[in-house]
């Protein structure tokens, strides 16, 4: 557009300084406007390259004054030239070239004009390049440098702010995708939440049952239990005791879901009786404890709910007509670890990851199994910033282990 404007002013100027050559040089100076013209037009209605019809522009202009340069004389040249020194400059200006179209463009430039001076002129080469033809030379030269090291600085400037667009969709995308998951995420835990509340409520009601019946048993069989049967019914109403309170945990940390909140100091003798206790109602397994920290701050739910699963799984899926389960409780590594070990049938290295997946498992001791025990007290201990994890091979038993931070024992 600023070629088709500025071509026919030059050819004004070319009337005021040079009016004898002017109508030879205003008719080139027209077929050249009427091919930027072409050239704009189908620019605009194909969408065309820019940077291919800045080339052809420049090419057109450098023929025309090309073709003007040659036929001047002595008293035109210094005009001439500075005509185009205006165009390179102008280029070096506006246009962005990488560098094999600028060393295109440089091979025209001086093949159009060595061409046409040998066609043309009269004047001696010497002659020509002294009174103009170094001038266009030096700055044709230096106006393409121009036009390549802007093609590079801008093209930087542009992949730059490319890959920036780039990444803001990325994390646009990303944050999009976080929040969606972020919104099924407080789905899933209010869906988690109403299960749990519902199955709390569902396993109240037998226990109250169960409560019940004992209750009458007592009333109406008195005088026909003994010692023994009275012990027993003894025993029954601490465990429904027990089961109660744990429901009542569960149904509290799925409310809640911050194990910090009920934490408190636990006498680890107890705890571990306790659980005791709870799995072995047939007191048929042998167990030992060996610990040497007395005390820790924790969250009884979470220490008691993982050693109920880990001791269950030692009973009920031991092979032997005695089961031994051995306890171990010791400080290392700034943290307190638990070992429960047994003389079980074990579990083969391959099949050790399974146990921690959620309704994952291995059918092999003939114990139904719901798949659930294990990778609930795995979240237990990691959302207590513990791990947990397994040493075993196939027919040699188990040793479950798992860590909860030091900060929290109390000696």
């Amino acid at each position: 557009m600023i070629a088709l404007v500025l071509n026919p002013l030059f050819g004004l100027l070319d009337y005021l300084t040079a009016p004898e050559l002017f109508q030879q040089f205003m008719g080139i100076r027209l077929i050249v406007s009427g091919c930027f013209a072409l050239m704009l037009a189908y620019l605009v209605k194909n969408n065309g390259k820019v940077l291919n019809i800045g080339f052809m522009v420049l090419s057109l202009v450098v023929i025309q004054d090309s073709w003007f340069f040659s036929h001047a004389d002595l008293d035109d040249m210094q005009q001439m030239s500075l005509s185009f020194v205006a165009d390179f400059v102008g280029a070096g200006l506006v246009l962005l070239w990488p560098i094999g179209l600028a060393f295109t463009f440089l091979l025209l430039l001086f093949g159009v004009n060595i061409f046409l001076y040998s066609l043309v002129s009269e004047l001696t080469f010497g002659a020509f390049m002294a009174n103009g033809g170094f001038l266009v030379a030096a700055c044709a030269v230096f106006s393409m440098v121009m036009v390549v090291s802007r093609y590079y600085s801008l093209r930087a400037i542009m992949d730059s702010r490319a890959e920036l667009l780039r990444s803001n969709k990325q994390m646009s995308l990303q944050n999009e995708i976080i929040r969606q998951k972020g919104i099924e995420l407080q789905n899933s835990n209010s869906r988690l939440r109403e299960f749990a509340h519902m199955v709390s409520h569902d396993l109240k009601t037998p226990l109250r049952g169960i409560r019940n019946l004992a209750g009458w048993m007592r009333e109406d069989c008195s005088s026909q239990l003994n010692k023994e049967g009275r012990t027993h019914l003894d025993m029954m109403d601490r465990q429904i005791i027990k089961m109660e309170n744990l429901i009542r945990d569960m149904l509290e940390y799925s409310k809640n879901g911050n194990l910090d909140s009920t934490q408190e100091w636990i006498s680890l003798d107890d705890l571990i009786q306790e659980v005791i206790e709870t799995v072995d109602v047939g007191r048929k397994t042998k167990f030992m404890v060996k610990s040497s920290v007395p005390v820790i701050k924790s969250t009884r739910l979470v220490v008691g709910q993982v050693l109920q699963n880990l001791l269950s799984n030692s009973i009920k899926h031991n092979d032997k007509q005695r089961a031994e389960v051995i306890i171990s409780v010791s400080e290392e590594d700034g943290y307190v670890r638990f070992s429960i070990s047994d003389n079980g049938p074990g579990i083969a290295p391959c099949d050790q990851s399974k146990v921690f997946r959620l309704f994952q498992t291995l059918g092999e001791s003939g114990y139904e199994s719901s798949g659930v025990g294990l990778p609930v007290a795995k979240k237990m201990v990691e959302d207590s910033g513990g791990s947990i994890w397994i040493e075993s091979e196939r027919g040699c038993g188990a040793v479950f282990h798992f860590t909860l931070p030091n900060d929290r024992i109390h000696s």
